[in-house]
């Protein structure tokens, strides 16, 4: 059987987009194994089809945005993350000086 595949893309950043998928499985919307963000599409699919799915997705995003995980950043996520990874980074090493 032929499918399309569609991905998701997400247009704010942010770090609690993988979690979308849960919210899609809630709302009966099921991905495939390639990814979070992935869906295929048989191509005998009818127009009734993906205005189902839209709705699914709609329902799926709302709810996710109604808990509190499509907030505004309130810092740069490229920055924080990188202090985060430094400090884990120094931690570490640091911790493995201590140790021996």
């Amino acid at each position: 059987h032929w499918f399309s595949v569609w991905s998701i893309l997400y247009t704010d950043p942010g770090r609690f987009h993988w979690m979308f998928q849960y919210y899609l499985k809630d709302a009966g919307v099921n991905l495939s194994w390639v990814g979070t963000g992935r869906l295929l599409f048989s191509l005998e699919w009818t127009r009734a089809d993906y205005d189902r799915l839209l709705e699914r997705l709609l329902v799926a995003c709302e709810e996710m945005k109604k808990g509190g995980w499509w907030e505004p950043p309130v810092a740069n996520i490229k920055q924080r993350l990188g202090i985060e990874v430094a400090t884990a980074v120094a931690k570490n090493i640091l911790g493995s000086f201590s140790q021996s």
